[in-house]
């Protein structure tokens, strides 16, 4: 579901707002004939695609790929303290936002809010407003996109996040580390890495799993181990070109804790590495982790009955 976040703006007590778009509100005061009485428009007083690209109100371009956009410097340096230190300390009069990888219309929907402070956020348009707004430091929509990041987050959101913001590691670094972020935080939460691994396997994503985002998976892994190493049993599985990957994952995982946990897991992945087309070296470490892993389980077990 979309979620609109509407930015107030104030007006003074003679505003030729018409009375049914306004509402008013009083500041705290101990004396009733000095407290400061405000005025807010609540509905849209004009159309941005009038302002936007119009030449009579635009000195300012967005450079999009081949294409360039007509804005108003004085509404990007309201929004953007970034953008506002570009205009009047070294007198910039056009940006480059083709590293969003984000086509003329999309750029359109990304700067309407900018002039009527009117932003609508839904799991779609969320991670290109995150990018946006982290570029050119426009910081009420990025608070925006935090509050609907949060009150929304699920396995679905995350994973498509996830997806979408491995991406923009080489667009936006910034961005990404943000998402990487926010995403890392819920996984380490309670069961929401078992609960993410279960949405992935139960809605056949396991193919759409990128090697990012399977490292990625494995760093944050925590004490979900045994969902995370199955998701990767399963993905191993599908892809015989991922073996290379294999050493590295190796090192993510405490084997000796997935045999306490799952010794039928742990004995079904060493089944397939030793039995797959994996280097020599590869299958002899897997048998020393075995064998490691296996009697250190088997001495936890004796010492426990003793």
């Amino acid at each position: 579901n979309d979620v609109l976040a509407v930015v107030t703006t104030a007006h003074s007590s003679n505003s030729s707002a018409p009375r049914s778009v306004v509402r008013s509100s009083s500041s705290a005061s101990s004396s009733a004939s000095t407290q400061d009485k405000y005025f807010y428009r609540d509905k849209l007083v004009f159309d941005p695609d009038v302002y936007i690209n119009n030449p009579s109100y635009s000195d300012f371009l967005f450079k999009v790929g081949s294409s360039e956009i007509r804005l108003s410097g004085i509404v990007l340096a309201a929004n953007s303290s970034f953008i506002h230190y570009k205009i009047h300390s070294e007198k910039c009069k056009r940006l480059d936002v083709s590293t969003l990888e984000l086509d003329v219309e999309q750029v359109k929907d990304m700067v309407r809010p900018l002039y009527n402070g009117r932003l609508s956020l839904n799991s779609r348009n969320l991670l290109s407003f995150l990018m946006f707004s982290t570029l050119f430091e426009f910081q009420w929509i990025f608070d925006c996109c935090l509050v609907y990041f949060t009150e929304h987050i699920n396995p679905e959101l995350v994973f498509d996040f996830l997806e979408l913001g491995l991406r923009s590691q080489n667009t936006c670094m910034e961005s990404y580390q943000v998402v990487m972020g926010l995403c890392s935080k819920y996984l380490e939460e309670g069961n929401n890495m078992h609960f993410t691994c279960t949405h992935i396997k139960e809605c056949n994503k396991v193919k759409k799993l990128t090697r990012d985002l399977v490292e990625f998976l494995c760093h944050v892994n925590s004490h979900n181990t045994i969902d995370v190493l199955s998701l990767v049993l399963l993905w191993l599985k599908l892809d015989s070109s991922h073996m290379d990957l294999v050493p590295s994952l190796l090192d993510s995982f405490d084997f000796a804790d997935v045999f306490k946990q799952s010794e039928e897991l742990g004995e079904a992945f060493f089944t397939h590495i030793i039995s797959g087309d994996y280097s020599a070296e590869v299958r002899m470490r897997i048998m020393n982790l075995s064998f490691q892993s296996s009697k250190h389980v088997r001495g936890k077990g004796r010492s426990g009955s003793g």
